[in-house]
């Protein structure tokens, strides 16, 4: 029995030293008092600079390879001649083959398409040679227009600075509000709400025009999209 309670002694020592340390501990942490958080946000509607084209051809057989020859033959003239557009950015897009089923599962054709997609800033220069492509045989699959990330960048930077001085503006006002003289920034945290998704556009006899000896250019509109940054954060008033 006494070996029993000398053993418990021993391990009470520390124990007890833990908690006084704890104590300690919290008792010299600075409790959060007369804080405030709230969050403002700078907005801006910017044109679109940024025309993107999609367009392709789309074909059937029933000999894959044959198929494969005249898409990759007409894929080819049509690169070669967007290529000598100046100003846009020509790149290869989707390559597609999929089976067509008859009766019983079985395979009755094959159907191939591909797609070639068109970037500029130049919206003009991209209309123009959507209208020589479809005039070669392509089909104008889509449309769209955003904003360019030369110009993303440009505007990021702007806004981050019109955010930061919102908030401390609001800060200021805040602390006047609850009549303290100034105020210490806790915390912040910046996000951009971002640009609006590329907005699509397209005509109906666009998407129905086929081969034509003179297709015209399309007339494009680019819009506008709305950019945000946001800034939340915690202040103490002082």
């Amino acid at each position: 029995m006494i070996a029993l309670r000398s053993l418990a002694r021993v391990f009470s020592i520390p124990l007890a030293l833990g908690l006084v340390a704890s104590a300690a501990s919290a008792q010299t942490l600075p409790q959060p008092r007369n804080q405030v958080s709230f969050s403002v946000a700078a907005e801006r509607e910017v044109a679109n600079d940024w025309t993107t084209g999609l367009i392709g051809t789309t074909a059937s057989g029933s000999d894959p390879a044959e198929l494969a020859a005249r898409i990759n033959k007409q894929m080819g003239e049509a690169l070669a001649l967007a290529k000598q557009a100046k100003g846009v950015k020509v790149t290869s897009g989707a390559y597609n083959t999929y089976p067509e089923y008859g009766d019983g599962n079985r395979i009755i054709r094959w159907q191939a398409s591909q797609d070639l997609i068109l970037e500029s800033k130049d919206t003009g220069a991209v209309a123009k040679l959507l209208g020589k492509l479809q005039a070669s045989g392509l089909l104008l699959r889509s449309i769209s227009f955003s904003v360019s990330r030369e110009t993303q960048r440009k505007l990021e930077d702007e806004l981050v600075a019109e955010a930061v001085a919102a908030f401390r503006a609001r800060a200021a006002l805040v602390a006047k509000s609850f009549g303290k003289a100034s105020y210490g920034l806790i915390s912040v945290n910046l996000g951009g709400g971002g640009f609006q998704p590329p907005m699509p556009y397209m005509r109906a006899d666009m998407a129905m025009m086929s081969k034509a000896e003179s297709a015209p250019a399309p007339s494009l509109e680019g819009g506008t999209s709305h950019v945000r940054m946001d800034i939340n954060g915690t202040i103490e008033l002082e």
